[in-house]
């Protein structure tokens, strides 16, 4: 027995904020998505000087790049998340830009790993808030058939958010730019890059707190009233032959995103004997070209005909593994330049594979149960894929292969295997879905 999709009476284009309201929100999310990545990839980008300044190896490093960050997030992940759904969303979200830049820039200037650990997991605790808030808030300004390129644009912010964290960082060590602080002195170029990249959240956080809560569409319960969190778990639960696997998916494919994206500078600068600021502006443009990309074809596919097939964004979950291969292939690339491309499968993939699931999601679950199951699965791909992957790759590398160098290999070992697996469980959810929730108006995973 599966429960009711969430329907409502007030799901009209009429009934939803004014065109410019809605778009002024976007554009901050947009922001707000775009500080996420660069503070959150810049450890990943900075590796090698930060391993070397810090005096620890790959294992400590895929510490810092994975389970550092998703400590906090793990454990007060579901909280936000249900406090998202019944709480005001604008102020969670500017609380949490607010935590995690100000975490980035002291996190800079930590002295060892056990501080630097601290300041990551601090940032890890405020990026939790982000994802269940704006998912929730871009249901709830734009009508359904305008998710998917509503979601295209805050995830493109993600995506060049990536693409400045390569480049920005490269250009701080590259130029060798060292900021004076008091009682500090002169800092690191690797420590001006995390001072300079956690510098702009304050201000998105602010501009947010300007903006109006937008009303709540398709509760389940009574507006006001926060129910206990075993009864949506409940709900969810009447879903599992669809949430299941579907989780699952996307906790898989993350394994093999994480990890490759995590060690992607390091295998580049080990694998061809290059330095960051050689490769880093191109790393940049091919992710953000490819990123763009992914997300405009992400939004127009989910909000297609075949989009709203049901099943049709499930689909899509079932192809984009395979087309992320390359990128845990690229030990096979004869130079710097095919390796780009190859690592660009990726970048292409995770953007549409994040649309689909997320449009998915906004339309299997009700409004007051969206903060809760955008948390849920991010506390689900947390320990597997965002702590789980970076330590994974470090322990094939440095336990199993036994050597530094070889760390493109641990790529496919891990990311072969786990992309298949994904595409398994995506197939496994669309059959469930199209099984246990025909099409109707609102509903269309």
């Amino acid at each position: 027995m599966t429960a009711p999709p969430a329907t409502g009476h007030d799901d009209r284009a009429d009934a939803y904020p004014g065109l410019r309201k809605s778009w002024w929100m976007l554009i901050l999310l947009f922001l707000a998505a775009n500080l996420y990545s660069i503070d959150k990839a810049i450890v990943g980008v900075l590796a090698e000087p930060i391993r070397s300044s810090l005096h620890i190896g790959d294992v400590e490093m895929g510490l810092l790049l994975g389970f550092a960050y998703t400590a906090l997030s793990v454990v007060l992940g579901l909280v936000l998340g249900n406090f998202a759904d019944h709480h005001s969303r604008r102020r969670i979200l500017a609380f949490s830009i607010i935590l995690w830049s100000l975490a980035t820039m002291v996190g800079g200037l930590a002295p060892g790993f056990k501080s630097f650990f601290v300041f990551r997991a601090l940032v890890g605790l405020g990026e939790a808030g982000l994802a269940p808030a704006s998912l929730s808030v871009i249901a709830d300004i734009f009508p359904p058939h305008q998710r998917g390129r509503a979601l295209s644009g805050y995830f493109i912010g993600a995506t060049m958010g990536t693409a400045l964290s390569a480049v920005i960082p490269g250009w701080i060590v590259g130029g060798e730019l060292h900021i004076t602080l008091p009682l500090f002195g002169t800092v690191e170029p690797w420590r001006s890059a995390f001072l300079i990249c956690g510098a702009a959240g304050p201000l998105v956080g602010l501009l947010l707190l300007t903006t109006k809560e937008p009303a709540r569409r398709q509760s389940r319960w009574t507006p006001g009233v926060q129910p206990p969190l075993r009864e949506k778990i409940g709900q969810l639960w009447l879903q599992r032959a669809v949430i299941v696997p579907l989780y699952s998916a996307f906790t898989l494919y993350y394994v093999a995103f994480v990890g490759v994206t995590s060690w992607t500078t390091v295998f580049l600068m080990r694998t061809f004997r290059a330095d960051l600021p050689s490769f880093s502006g191109r790393m940049g443009l091919t992710a953000l070209i490819a990123g763009v990309a992914g997300y405009l074809l992400g939004g127009l596919v989910s909000d297609s005909r075949i989009g709203r097939k049901p099943g049709g964004k499930i689909l899509f979950l079932v192809f984009l593994p395979f087309l992320a291969m390359p990128s845990v292939l690229v030990r096979l690339a004869p130079g710097i330049d095919v390796a780009l491309i190859a690592l660009a499968t990726m970048s292409m993939a995770t953007p549409m594979f994040n649309v689909a699931m997320n449009a998915t999601l906004q339309d299997f679950l009700p409004n007051d149960m969206r903060g809760f199951g955008f948390s849920l699965l991010a506390v689900v791909v947390a320990l597997p894929a965002g702590a789980g992957g970076p330590l994974l790759f470090a322990l094939v590398t440095e336990q199993l292969l036994k050597d530094p160098t070889r760390i493109g290999d641990a790529f496919a070992m891990v990311g072969l295997p786990v992309l298949v697996l994904a595409a398994a469980c995506a197939e496994l959810a669309r059959r469930a879905a199209i099984r246990t929730h025909p099409a109707t108006k609102d509903f269309n995973p």
